[in-house]
């Protein structure tokens, strides 16, 4: 079964980018995202892509949504 979410790391994988470019570009609000509360990570939590919100911005030329 295919994940339904990438972690930042993975998602950098995937587009062959650096772990920094996909902060960036979810800072910037160009990829979409969740984040999710975790108790015990300094209140960041973790930030994951679905592969479906993913695939649909790249098809739409990497334009913010």
């Amino acid at each position: 079964m295919a994940e339904l979410a990438l972690t930042v790391k993975e998602a950098a994988e995937a587009l062959g980018i650096s772990e920094s470019s996909v902060y960036w570009m979810i800072y910037q609000g160009e990829l979409p995202h969740n984040r999710i509360r975790a108790r015990g990570c300094k209140g960041r939590g973790k930030i994951l892509i679905s592969r479906r919100a993913l695939e649909k911005w790249l098809e739409g030329g990497g334009k913010g949504n």
